[in-house]
C-alpha cells in the first residue's frame, strides 16, 4: 500500500492571520516563522517549542507572545519574548523582584559576604592581614596614637619621638643652608622700609633703625617667601653680595657689615710713606723732611747752600769763573785755576 501523506493547513504567517481561525482541533503551520497553531474554531494558540538559533537569525518581532532562546553566538543562553514590537529579554531581573535576602548568596570570586558579628553600626570593624593575623578598628587606632609605636606628626614639637611633615622638613632644610658662611647675594643693603612690591626671593640686608615689618631686624636678612618676609640673624664670618654696589661684605666680630676688603686687610704705610688703616677711606701720604717738601699736588726740592732748584731741576750754581760744569766729561764740576793776580 501506497504512504499516505496527511498535510496540515500551512502558508505563511500573513495568510493565515488572513484566514482567521482554524477549526476546533485544526493545526497550521507557519512556514515563514516556522510557528504551529492549532484553532477552537474562534482563534488561534500557537504551539510547539520555543524557537530558537543564533542571535542574529531572530525572525522579525510583531507576534506577541513568541519566545526564541537564543543558542550560540551573541547573548547565547537568554530568552527573549516578542511583545509584538521588539524581542525583550526574559532571563533579567531587577533585585527587588528577587526573592530571598544577601545572606542565601555564597562567597564568589569578586563578592562574598561579611557576619554582622563583624560590623559596628555599618562598618566592619577588624581587619585581616590575609597572613592570618585578625584585628580590630579600635586597635588600629590605638596603635596610630601610640607616639612609641607610630609617632605623630607635630611640626611644631621636637623630639625623638615626633615626626615632622614634608614642609617643614623643607624648612629646616632651607634655614640651614641659610646658616652657611657664604650667603646668596642681596638686592641693597641698609634699606630701612620693606620695598612695596617685592618678588618671591628678593633678598636684602636690613639697615639699623628699620620700620614697618623689619623692625626690630637690625642688620639681619630679610628674605620676601611665600607672601611674606622672613629673617635670618647673620653670625660671624657671613659673607655676602650686594647686588646694588657690587661689593662684598662681611659680618664681623663688632657685630656690623663691612666690605670684605676691610674686614680681612689693613694697608700699612711703608718707609717714606704715612697714613693707612682699615676705614672705609685709606689715605696715604709721602713723608717729607731733609729738604722734601711735600705739597697737596707736588713735591719740591728746598734749595740751599749753592743749590739752586726751578723748573729745568735740581743743579748747583756754577758762576763759570770758579767752578765749571764739564758736560763733555761726564757732567763732572770742575774747579778752575784761580789767579790771585798780581801786587
Amino acid at each position: 500500500m501506497a504512504n499516505q501523506i496527511i498535510k496540515v493547513r500551512r502558508g505563511t504567517k500573513a495568510q493565515l492571520e488572513n484566514y482567521g481561525a482554524l477549526s476546533v482541533g485544526e493545526l497550521g503551520f507557519c512556514t515563514d516563522t516556522k510557528e504551529v497553531y492549532i484553532g477552537n474554531g474562534v482563534q488561534n494558540f500557537f504551539v510547539g517549542r520555543v524557537m530558537m538559533g543564533d542571535y542574529g537569525s531572530r525572525p522579525k518581532p510583531g507576534y506577541q507572545g513568541r519566545f526564541y532562546y537564543v543558542t550560540s553566538g551573541d547573548n547565547v543562553g537568554f530568552l527573549y519574548i516578542d511583545d509584538g514590537t521588539s524581542w525583550q529579554k526574559v532571563n533579567r531581573t531587577a533585585l527587588d523582584e528577587m526573592t530571598g535576602t544577601l545572606d542565601d548568596i555564597e562567597n564568589g570570586e569578586e563578592y562574598g559576604k561579611v557576619r554582622n558579628s563583624e560590623l559596628n553600626e555599618g562598618y566592619v570593624k577588624q581587619i585581616n592581614d590575609n597572613n592570618g593575623h585578625i584585628t580590630t578598628a579600635e586597635e588600629v587606632r590605638k596603635h596610630l596614637d601610640d607616639e612609641e609605636l607610630h609617632r605623630k606628626i607635630d611640626d611644631s614639637a621636637e623630639g625623638t619621638t615626633v615626626l615632622w611633615s614634608a614642609n617643614k622638613i623643607k624648612a629646616e632644610i632651607f634655614n640651614a643652608v641659610k646658616g652657611h658662611e657664604w650667603q646668596e647675594s642681596v638686592i641693597k643693603k641698609g634699606l630701612l622700609t620693606p620695598p612695596e612690591n617685592p618678588t618671591e626671593k628678593d633678598r636684602y640686608i636690613v639697615g639699623v633703625g628699620a620700620t614697618g615689618e623689619w623692625a626690630n631686624h637690625d642688620n639681619e636678612i630679610a628674605e620676601f617667601i611665600n607672601g611674606e618676609w622672613r629673617f635670618f640673624a647673620p653670625e660671624i664670618g657671613w659673607s655676602v653680595y650686594v647686588d646694588e654696589e657690587g661689593k662684598n661684605y662681611v659680618y664681623n666680630t663688632a657685630h656690623t657689615w663691612v666690605k670684605s676688603g676691610e674686614a680681612n686687610q689693613t694697608i700699612i704705610a711703608g718707609n717714606g710713606l704715612v697714613g693707612g688703616g682699615s676705614s672705609d677711606e685709606i689715605t696715604i701720604s709721602v713723608g717729607q723732611g731733609m729738604g722734601i717738601i711735600v705739597n697737596v699736588d707736588n713735591i719740591q726740592v728746598k734749595p740751599h747752600h749753592g743749590i739752586r732748584v726751578n723748573n729745568d731741576g735740581v743743579s748747583v750754581n756754577i758762576d763759570e769763573n770758579s767752578i765749571v760744569f764739564d758736560e763733555e766729561n761726564d757732567y763732572k764740576l770742575t774747579v778752575k785755576n784761580i789767579d790771585g793776580g798780581t801786587f
